[in-house]
């Protein structure tokens, strides 16, 4: 007989054992029907003289008695099949709760972290917002009138609903259309280097006054 391997599931080993046991009582019942019916059928003869009956009915008695010894053998064989299969199911399910729970546990610290994650992103967000409004005042003051306020808070706006398009609150918010939507960097980057164009030509300019003097 082969060796059962460890991979083969225990709860189906246990069922399929308890299935074949049923079959067997129930083809035990069966074969102790026939010989019921057959003990009828010979029993008058039988006990009026006929010896050849008598013979087959004491050997129907015979094959009678083993088979009530085996019925109540099967019974107890299924009755054990039948906690094991309880216990098989009891020990996958009981894998199966500790398989969700650390899957549940995982997804616990990924929950956190996520959330830890945004709420970076949203101070981030913030802090970046509010340090390019100064940087503005700051070239105001510096008589550099573009980029203005007016400009950041129209493109920031842009920008953070073209970006929340890609999230699950897309619809709790105006949406953009992508050609609409904007990039901060990328909008930032185009305005550092209009500032330091700004810069190199007064450098320039004052070079070139310094030689003409």
């Amino acid at each position: 007989m082969a060796r059962k391997t460890n991979n083969e599931n225990t709860v189906e080993i246990a069922e399929r054992t308890l299935a074949e046991l049923r079959e067997k009582r129930e083809a035990l019942t069966a074969a102790r029907k026939n010989d019921e019916t057959e003990m009828a059928s010979v029993s008058y003869s039988a006990h009026t003289g006929d010896e050849r009956a008598a013979a087959k009915l004491e050997t129907l008695r015979d094959r009678s008695i083993r088979h009530d010894v085996e019925a109540r053998n099967l019974d107890s064989a299924i009755a054990e099949a039948q906690r094991r299969v309880a216990a098989a199911q009891n020990v996958e399910r009981e894998a199966e709760e500790a398989k969700i729970a650390g899957e549940l546990l995982e997804l616990g610290q990924l929950m956190r972290e996520s959330g830890a994650k945004a709420e970076r992103g949203l101070k981030i967000l913030v802090e970046g917002s509010n340090e390019l409004c100064r940087i503005i005042i700051a070239l105001q003051s510096r008589g550099l009138g573009n980029p203005s306020a007016a400009q950041l808070q129209a493109l920031e706006r842009r920008a953070i609903l073209g970006a929340l398009v890609e999230s699950p609150y897309a619809r709790d918010f105006e949406h953009v259309a992508p050609r609409e939507r904007q990039s901060l960097a990328l909008i930032s980057d185009a305005w550092a280097t209009a500032i330091e164009r700004a810069a190199n030509i007064k450098l320039n300019r004052e070079g070139g006054e310094e030689n003409a003097a």
